[in-house]
């Protein structure tokens, strides 16, 4: 008898388990507001980095280079990390752009329509010098 109640409890712990675990579900993503300026990102490899242009900066050796840039309006920027550590692309909070984690070889970009100084930092590292997006009156 006794048995059989410890089997029984066993038993029915194992259906309270099984019951209470459900199966994984993917999350939705959640919905973010619009940038001021169109921006997208590329996780690339080598091939991505080959072609740079001239309205981009390089992140290397913890350095944004060129440190300034000047485009005219409609023109696309591009960040692309060739350092061994991540780095992000961050804007001041008035501009509303910041890139996501920026892995070696992986690139940022935004579209600039309007003209200004646009200022930016690394979010990751303060102690490097940020630099700033300069786009003209057309």
């Amino acid at each position: 008898m006794k048995t059989i109640l410890v089997f029984c409890l066993i038993a029915a712990a194992f259906i309270c388990i099984a019951g209470c675990t459900q199966p994984a579900t993917e999350s939705q993503p959640v919905a973010t507001p619009a940038p001021i300026v169109t921006t997208s990102s590329t996780p690339s490899t080598a091939a991505t980095t080959a072609s740079v242009s001239s309205n981009t900066v390089v992140i290397q050796k913890m350095a944004f280079n060129p440190v300034q840039i000047t485009v005219s309006p409609g023109s696309i920027v591009r960040w692309v990390n060739e350092d061994t550590v991540a780095h992000s692309v961050v804007f001041s909070p008035d501009a509303k752009i910041d890139s996501f984690l920026l892995g070696n070889s992986q690139s940022y970009s935004v579209k600039f329509t309007n003209p200004g100084t646009y200022n930016y930092t690394d979010g990751i590292y303060p102690q490097v010098q940020g630099g700033s997006v300069i786009v003209t009156q057309s």
